[in-house]
């Protein structure tokens, strides 16, 4: 089967290499266009190592929409939020963004960008609960994430496995199959809010962070798995990834007083997993996907920060046929 646009996720596969039934049906003259309705979640998590106070903000999770185009090994999709509230009592989070990939036999690419604006405080103390509707939470709407993810992976045996049916949609895996895959990433948040990250009734709990406005978090990581696809009848197929990896963090904070501190990175684990089922023929696919990621790291003072990003996403695509090809970039 095909599998999703979204990054760090391989699925289906390739140009056969030598085997006797090919495993991989590439359309290497269709282009291919597809509709995604995707549920995301952001949370983001302060937790004190000293007592144990956490604080976790979340986005208020809402459809997103989303149109990806894909011609031979490149690909694009344009997404925002549909213009409805699905939880009022989590205020509205705000989603727009842009996803780039390359898909080629042996790697692929991904470059993601994407804005949330508008967070609640998901775990609020007694205190802060009385004040509040039930039901209802605190919501910080000035508060903001900018994400970049950039990543690039190579297949150590595209002959069985391929990225290109997952995230180009235009390939389709005949066979199950998979791979060994190992690659690397770049991945940057931009945490900032106008009032303290802190809340008032959290301050003896984070009281070295109780000021704090602004988060910036970069990482490099190392990581690699293995991902599988089965088919079933040709044109069914659920795909299993799995991608723990080595990460190394630094950043900067910010405080009321616009005083900024760097603080000095850590390494620590990174995971990536993906699960799939969809439904791939020459013409029509589609899918559902569920993803997750997540990082963590240490602000010093006693403090950790960490951000899980998972999704749940919907889609179905067609695929058209070019009389010739573009004829530039080697399209």
């Amino acid at each position: 089967m095909v599998f999703c646009a979204h990054p760090f996720f391989a699925s289906c596969a390739i140009d056969d290499i030598g085997d006797s039934i090919s495993k991989i049906k590439p359309y290497k003259s269709h282009i291919s266009i597809a509709t995604h309705l995707t549920q995301i979640n952001l949370n983001t998590t302060l937790l004190s190592q000293e007592n144990r106070g956490k604080i976790e903000y979340k986005t208020a999770t809402a459809t997103r929409f989303g149109l990806a185009f894909d011609y031979k090994w490149v690909g694009i999709e344009l997404f925002t939020r549909l213009p409805f509230n699905e939880h009022k009592e989590k205020g509205t989070t705000k989603n727009s963004g842009l996803y780039l990939r390359i898909n080629k036999s042996k790697f692929w690419a991904n470059v993601i960008m994407q804005r949330f604006t508008g967070f609640y405080w998901s775990n609020p103390d007694a205190s802060t609960r009385l004040e509040l509707k039930p039901g209802y939470y605190p919501i910080n709407p000035s508060m903001r994430s900018n994400l970049i993810h950039v990543s690039a992976y190579y297949i150590f045996q595209p002959d069985k496995f391929s990225n290109m049916a997952a995230q180009g949609e235009n390939a389709r895996q005949l066979r199950s199959g998979g791979s060994f895959f190992a690659g690397l990433g770049f991945y940057f948040d931009n945490l900032i809010s106008t009032v303290p990250i802190v809340p008032p009734g959290q301050v003896n709990n984070f009281k070295s962070q109780d000021q704090l406005v602004q988060i910036l978090a970069r990482s490099f990581a190392l990581n690699g798995g293995y991902a599988h696809t089965f088919v079933i009848f040709k044109k069914i197929c659920t795909t299993l990834y799995l991608a723990p990896g080595l990460a190394f963090f630094n950043g900067k904070k910010t405080f009321l007083d616009d005083e900024k501190v760097a603080y000095k990175g850590q390494f620590t684990l990174r995971l990536d997993s993906r699960i799939s089922i969809g439904y791939n023929s020459d013409n029509y696919f589609g899918g559902f996907l569920l993803s997750n990621s997540t990082n963590n790291q240490n602000l010093g003072t006693g403090t950790s920060y960490s951000y899980g990003f998972s999704t749940v996403r919907f889609y179905v695509g067609k695929r058209f046929a070019l009389k010739k090809s573009l004829g530039v970039f080697g399209l």
